[in-house]
């Protein structure tokens, strides 16, 4: 019975290692978030530099999953750890609704930045949230997908004010702002607000859907109005919805800014996690013209 009883214990710790070495291997490499195919023979780099060993070459038109990108190299798996693969030697697989978003600013000279906001359905209120950066001529992933939430009401075409729908389109941003000082790395343009810092939502007013100062009683001189010192305006950037022209009843004070969780819908702005914020403010690049789509891959083929 001892025998039996030690053989038992014996196989136990066996499967129990064999386990955590599987374990291990699996931990050995980054989850994959895309798909990359070769462009022509490529070398599989130790290290994320051209004079680092060759662990393999790949020919034309293979394909592998990749983890993300550093600088110029790819990183892929080979031998269940994390190798490198230079940019140039691969092109990256897009979906349909990918190719056609990217496809929109073929057009647009010198956009080289676009942030996607995309849901299934008109009437979601949440969204992915999807960077991309012209690289080497062509389009690449820039940081990790996102989670985000835009309007209670969904999207809409034809927004108005008050609705809590986010507006279909292709626009640019305005400032960067923000109750805090100015993050470190953030090359927009970044406005620190304060207390007598509003933007108007008085469709009634000259000031209808403008950022204003006023040290006077904001409620004396407008019947509606946001504060832009508000917690959820922590960090966030202006994106240009019916800011030229401006058309009274149309919306007004459309940003990108922090959630207040991911179940919780806004008033018609697009939001997500604080860090993920100040992520997209540090990548975006003035000189590259960031701009953001936002809508269903539906709604947006109608969209120029």
């Amino acid at each position: 019975m001892k025998r039996l009883m030690m053989a038992a214990l014996i196989a136990l710790l066996f499967i129990q290692t064999a386990n955590l070495a599987k374990a291990e291997t699996k931990t050995g490499c980054e989850a994959t978030q895309f798909k990359i195919v070769m462009k022509s023979e490529a070398d599989v780099k130790e290290k994320a530099s051209a004079a680092s060993k060759t662990l393999k070459t790949y020919k034309k038109n293979k394909e592998l999953s990749a983890s993300g990108r550093t600088g110029s190299w790819y990183k892929v798996c080979h031998s269940n750890k994390t190798a490198y693969i230079n940019m140039a030697d691969a092109k990256e697989v897009f979906s349909s609704g990918e190719k056609a978003i990217l496809k929109k600013f073929d057009g647009r000279k010198g956009v080289n930045q676009v942030v996607s906001v995309t849901g299934k359905a008109m009437g979601d209120t949440k969204v992915t949230i999807q960077t991309y950066e012209k690289k080497q001529g062509e389009w690449r992933r820039a940081l990790k997908k996102m989670d985000g939430v835009i309007g209670k009401n969904g999207f809409t075409k034809s927004k108005k004010e008050g609705d809590g729908k986010s507006p279909v389109g292709i626009f640019s941003f305005g400032t960067a702002f923000g109750s805090e000082t100015k993050p470190a790395g953030v090359k927009m343009s970044y406005k620190k607000t304060t207390k007598y810092d509003y933007w108007v939502d008085d469709q009634a007013s000259t000031d209808y859907n403008k950022w204003k100062t006023y040290k006077g009683n904001p409620a004396v001189k407008w019947k509606s109005f946001e504060r832009m010192n508000h917690e959820l305006y922590k960090y966030g950037t202006v994106i240009n919805y019916n800011t030229n022209p401006i058309v009274k009843g149309k919306g007004s004070a459309i940003f990108l800014h922090v959630w207040r969780g991911s179940t919780k819908p806004t008033a018609g702005c697009t939001a997500t996690a604080e860090k993920n914020v100040l992520s997209l403010l540090k990548w975006m690049d003035p000189v590259q013209k960031p701009h953001i789509v936002m809508g269903t891959n539906d709604s947006l083929k109608s969209v120029k």
